[in-house]
């Protein structure tokens, strides 16, 4: 196979990830609410989030290794000293409470659980064959972006 052929190849995958998103989210609508009006920071700040929450859903696999690579680099500098007092003095930070609530929001926790070196969570397929129902958020954004009856 000529390299031509591999990336015309690898094109045609992207181009049928995109099509499976956009199915997705036309047949579970909560997925990608409307947009905000008006204030262009919240519109801003809800365009990153639906492109992070895509790039999880539609990159499991490479999402679910960044995600582990952060976990265990953190882990690592929380047994140093310097890490061990940042871990402490964050512990009881709004703004990690409200970083776990946007995590959370954005990723459907799909990255959760087991899964094989380089494969998707099991989450991440169990989201593809039930559909989330969620809880809104005080945060309009966020709210926005959580489907109706999700924890």
């Amino acid at each position: 196979m000529k390299p031509e052929d591999l990336v015309a190849a690898l094109a045609e995958m992207e181009r049928v990830r995109e099509a499976v998103l956009d199915l997705v989210e036309r047949q579970a609508p909560q997925l990608l609410p409307e947009p905000p009006e008006g204030d262009d920071a919240q519109r801003t700040m809800f365009e990153l989030l639906v492109g992070v929450r895509r790039a999880v859903l539609g990159n499991p696999g490479a999402a679910r290794r960044i995600h582990d690579l952060l976990i265990a680099q953190g882990q690592r500098y929380a047994e140093t000293p310097d890490g061990a007092r940042l871990r402490d003095t964050l512990a009881s930070s709004e703004a990690v409470e409200n970083l776990r609530l946007v995590w959370e929001t954005v990723s459907l926790n799909v990255l959760d659980g087991p899964a094989a070196p380089g494969c998707a969570p099991d989450a991440w397929a169990a989201l593809f064959a039930d559909t989330v129902i969620a809880d809104g958020l005080d945060d309009a954004v966020l709210s926005r972006l959580r489907p109706e009856g999700f924890a």
